[in-house]
């Protein structure tokens, strides 16, 4: 064994963090602003108080939640969706959330049951705080519909817009719009069109818009390019048009792109502050972090350029690192710590899991979560960490014969696993489905085990063991043993880093606290 302060110098050696950021003066906020994978973002005002939602993919429960005072510094208060909508299978993209008359509304995109075809469902709340009812598909439109954004012109009618076309063999994508009824719930009337690529519009794949009406004219900033890995160009443009049904013109230039920092930019919503400034939460890469952090939520302030008329951002053209906080006298608070001790099922309403495998059973009992695996060989459950420099820990009783401890997880069939059992510890990576076994100790028979798990960039991992949470024992083949997980970022969605248990639903582990430290 080696005691803590040994491995310090290591420990400094791995994190020497590439990304580490200088101090912000207290009036400047630093993006991002919901650290972790929280790709197209929607957010909207209801008096005083922001909410925002994001794609949550294929881990549930669906879409996760934030509430916020000053736009800064937001509080996950739970998600949108605890149990999978009836008509839906998979791929919760892109939420919209919209209020009116005391209700919330969240327009959603899924793939439906059978056909897997992607619609866009409504559903709504009086009470944000306690989830939603569904109400089915609002839109079906040929072989896709994406990315709904709702939005109330002067006369007070309501529109929807949509990402049309997108897997049509020989259609261009289109950028489509409809009136809604005034109950927000069905279309009304003919659809027409918010792009016209035959103008030769730069720029392809238009997707995750949002409209705003400004004087005379009505805008809509939309994201082109390529969204969703490391080889992305994402990038927002916009158009304005003097009728909502009439003739867009485009901007030029992109009027929001990747800059040293922060990559692929786009896929965002405008809201208005109460002396109506606008502001446009968005999603980006962390340059270094990249995919296996995942699409971050950036926070930019939108004016407008009184000669031209036009939009532009007040940082410039690319996501701003730092910038002035939105309202005099707040300040940005980072929590670089979470802990999770099972005391209470409140910290529960955060864990996530892969709605491609059964659901896992877990509970807390008496200051312990007790996981169970499922009839597909693994119970997991995690959390989106929010940032890549950051360590996980936890305590093991390890009572049962089963493998049982830290998981960081891709998909089911790509996930790296540090365990204990009930005569050993193992670590071993699924990759592609191929398992491979890193490396084993033999140990005393049902011996309780901390386990600890180092990460770099969100890529680069290293393992620790203790009997006592004072001396920490590095696994593996050498004390800087490290293993590449590249394998693990899924297209589009980030990892998750959590709890497992091997085995069928007879199979359990008990945990007793779990903490994450982070490195900002």
């Amino acid at each position: 064994m080696k005691n803590l302060t040994l491995l310090t110098p290591v420990f400094i050696l791995f994190f020497s963090f590439a990304n580490a950021q200088q101090p912000v003066p207290a009036e400047y906020y630093q993006n991002p602003v919901i650290a972790g994978d929280f790709p197209d973002p929607t957010v909207i005002r209801v008096g005083d108080t922001y909410y925002a939602a994001g794609t949550s993919s294929d881990f549930a429960p669906n879409y996760p939640l934030y509430e916020s005072t000053d736009l800064i510094n937001w509080k996950h208060i739970g998600h949108i969706f605890d149990e999978l909508p009836d008509w839906t299978s998979r791929n919760f993209w892109a939420p919209e959330l919209y209020y009116m008359n005391g209700t919330f509304y969240v327009y959603y995109t899924a793939k439906r049951k059978g056909d897997d075809v992607s619609c866009i469902g409504v559903a709504t709340t009086t009470d944000i705080h306690k989830g939603f009812t569904d109400h089915g598909i609002i839109i079906e439109w040929g072989e896709e519909a994406i990315d709904a954004f709702v939005f109330r012109d002067d006369d007070d009618k309501l529109y929807i817009s949509w990402k049309a076309y997108g897997l049509t063999e020989g259609r261009p994508i289109e950028l489509l719009c409809s009136e809604l009824s005034q109950d927000g719930m069905e279309l009304v009337g003919e659809h027409f069109t918010l792009t016209d690529h035959s103008k030769g519009w730069q720029g392809a794949g238009d997707e995750g818009q949002c409209l705003v009406k400004h004087g005379d004219y009505y805008y809509h900033l939309y994201s082109v390019g390529g969204c969703c890995d490391n080889r992305c160009d994402y990038r927002v443009r916009v158009a304005r048009a003097t009728d909502l049904r009439g003739d867009w013109e485009q901007y030029p230039e992109p009027i929001l792109q990747g800059g040293d920092t922060w990559k692929c930019t786009g896929h965002g919503t405008l809201v208005t502050t109460p002396d109506n400034r606008y502001f446009y939460l968005y999603h980006a890469y962390h340059a270094t972090d990249f995919e296996y952090v995942g699409r971050q939520g950036l926070l930019d302030e939108l004016i407008w350029d009184e000669q031209t008329g036009w939009p532009k951002f007040k940082q410039g053209t690319t996501a701003s690192v730092k910038a002035p906080v939105p309202f005099a006298g707040t300040s940005q608070q980072r929590q670089t710590t979470f802990m999770d001790d099972f005391t209470s099922d409140i910290s529960a309403k955060l864990w996530q899991w892969d709605l491609n495998l059964p659901k896992p059973a877990f509970k807390t009992d008496q200051g312990e979560l007790v996981l169970s695996g499922t009839e597909q060989g693994i119970g997991f459950i995690g959390m989106r960490p929010r940032v890549g420099n950051y360590s996980m820990t936890t305590e093991v009783s390890n009572e049962s014969d089963a493998a049982k401890g830290i998981c960081i997880y891709g998909n089911r069939d790509n996930y790296l696993a540090f365990a204990c059992h009930s005569t050993g510890l193992r670590l071993f990576q699924v990759a592609s489905g191929k398992r491979t076994e890193l490396a084993n100790m033999a140990t005393a028979e049902n011996k309780p085990f901390y386990l600890k798990v180092e990460v770099q960039n969100g890529r680069y991992y290293r393992f620790f063991w203790s009997e006592d949470q004072t001396v920490w024992v590095p696994f593996g083949s050498a004390d800087d043993f490290t293993v590449d997980g590249k394998f693990l970022p899924q297209w589009g969605v980030a990892q998750r880093a959590g709890l497992f248990v091997e085995g069928d639903k007879s199979a359990s582990g008990r945990f007793s606290e779990v903490t994450f430290e982070y490195q900002f």
